[in-house]
């Protein structure tokens, strides 16, 4: 469980700019509002701090949010004042969710399915609680594939492995691969697109914090002193790469929309 640092900090490194937001919001709400005029009332699986969840509840949707880090809602919790009648949050496992069949009519799942350890339940789940024509919207940042953030990265885990520790990445890849495959074999169909595109900003030593700080996923069995430990291995060769390690550092990054309609 993050606790309230981590949480705030993981939102600000996971942000979108307001004009992403909107573009994701607009994915998601555009769909429900053609099919029900009368309002949709929509479960965000791994809500989080709500930056999926926020954009979409401000264009009038009914949000319930599921989570199992208190933490991460109360972030999200000190966003939503002016709309909370909109938006409610229980801690809960997407694994067993605890709402009756055909409940939401949509169910969104950013950046999660990678973190469940059974996803073909959690994926069982999902569709249990959708209306009949409602909506499984699947989403995830992607970065480009070559970038200094992702060089950061890369010589840090390279620090890791060295330490005798070495991470698995590419955990994100292979659950949207899975669900795909699930998806088809109960014979739904999917389409998948770019939403929106934009650079972050970050500078070395954010991005070094970030790793420290567990914000990856791939960092999220690593234990916090091996996390510094890599962080301070680097720190020549980040010397080296930058003459000042405060500099701005921009990585492109894209959001995809995979968008299920369950029969």
């Amino acid at each position: 469980m993050a606790n309230l640092r981590v949480a705030h900090a993981y939102d600000r490194n996971r942000y979108h700019p307001p004009e992403v937001s909107g573009k994701i919001a607009t994915a998601i709400v555009e769909p429900l509002e053609k099919e029900w005029k009368d309002g949709a009332h929509v479960l965000e699986v791994g809500v989080g701090t709500g930056r999926i969840g926020m954009p979409v509840v401000a264009r009038g949707v009914q949000l319930t949010g599921v989570d199992t880090d208190p933490e991460m809602m109360s972030a999200f919790r000190s966003k939503f004042a002016g709309v909370s009648k909109r938006v409610t949050l229980v801690e809960g496992d997407a694994q067993d969710l605890p709402f009756a069949d055909h409940s939401f009519h949509g169910v969104i799942a950013v950046h999660v399915w990678h973190l469940i350890p059974d996803l073909t339940r959690a994926l069982d789940e999902a569709t249990r609680v959708l209306r009949q024509g409602g909506f499984l919207f699947e989403g995830w940042d992607s970065p480009a594939m070559s970038s200094p953030e992702l060089e950061i990265q890369n010589a840090w885990c390279k620090a890791l492995e060295g330490m005798g520790h070495p991470v698995q990445r590419g955990g994100h890849r292979a659950a949207l691969k899975a669900s795909a495959v699930y998806l088809s074999a109960k014979h739904l169909e999917s389409t998948e697109r770019v939403i929106a595109t934009w650079e972050v900003s970050h500078t070395p030593l954010e991005v070094v914090e970030a790793l420290e700080d567990g914000l990856y996923s791939f960092t999220k069995n690593v234990p916090m002193e091996l996390r510094f430990a890599a962080g301070r291995a680097i720190k020549p060769w980040l010397n080296a790469q930058y003459s000042d390690l405060e500099t701005s550092i921009k990585t492109p990054w894209a959001f995809h929309l995979r968008t299920t309609r369950v029969k």
